[in-house]
């Protein structure tokens, strides 16, 4: 694969990723076609999206669209989760998982439907003790499953807290940051992160994932919600499909 194709992929990735989801399953294809083992895409893939879901939980930030009540208290429980997911819990088969990311995507694609005008309300507050055990049962989907994360983290979101679009993409950001900066670290003590194709694709997708959340906030939380079924029921076409 030639390097300015790498980069417009690469690009690509970060602009999707950035802006609501599947930025990952690019990336994952150009390590895996580029000749990278299994282990070493996947290593490489996590210190990616570590640096995208970065650079997109700051320019949320600084949009206004992240809940610095809610983000901090629940990324921090959902670091615990995935490590208990990832470290204690018997895999699930695949079948069974790609049933459990469906059924929670449909879910999300329901509410988001269902309630078009973002609940009609302001966001739901809830006690540090719910937000905590939320964001548990967050980390543990993502340790032991991690298919369409970004997009199951939006719908909690969005159905546990109320938060309209916008905020709840700037907010499951700073989470999936934390899960793949950490899971970036692991891999990288083991020797798993292919570094010379990291940096080949890390600046592109950077560059791509300002863009996409620049758009995103331009676009505002109605026509995100759009974006948001579309890709939920590609994303669930691809899971099914499987």
């Amino acid at each position: 694969m030639k390097t300015p194709l790498i980069a417009l992929l690469s690009f690509g990735g970060g602009f999707i990723g950035s802006m609501m989801s599947g930025g990952s399953m690019i990336i994952f294809s150009i390590l895996t076609f580029a000749g990278l083992p299994i282990k070493e895409a996947t290593g490489t893939l996590k210190v990616v999206i570590a640096a995208l879901t970065f650079v997109s939980t700051l320019t949320y930030f600084k949009g206004g669209v992240l809940d610095v009540k809610l983000a901090p208290l629940l990324t921090i429980s959902s670091i615990f989760g995935a490590f208990l997911g990832s470290s204690f819990f018997l895999c699930l088969s695949r079948e069974l998982a790609n049933f459990v990311a469906a059924a929670l995507l449909l879910v999300g694609i329901y509410f988001t439907i269902r309630f078009s005008s973002d609940f009609g309300e302001e966001p739901k507050r809830k006690s540090r003790i719910e937000i905590s055990i939320i964001g548990l049962l967050i980390g543990i989907y993502i340790g032991i499953l991690g298919i369409a994360s970004t997009l199951i983290v939006i719908s909690a979101l969005k159905v546990f807290f109320r938060l309209d679009m916008l905020k709840a993409n700037g907010t499951a950001k700073m989470v999936i940051f934390l899960n793949n900066a950490i899971a970036a670290v692991n891999y990288g003590l083991q020797g798993s992160v292919d570094y010379s194709m990291m940096w080949l694709i890390l600046i592109p997708v950077v560059a791509g994932s300002w863009l996409g959340a620049k758009s995103a906030l331009k676009m505002g939380s109605k026509r995100l919600r759009v974006v948001f079924i579309i890709i939920g029921i590609l994303t669930l076409l691809k899971i099914l499909i499987q």
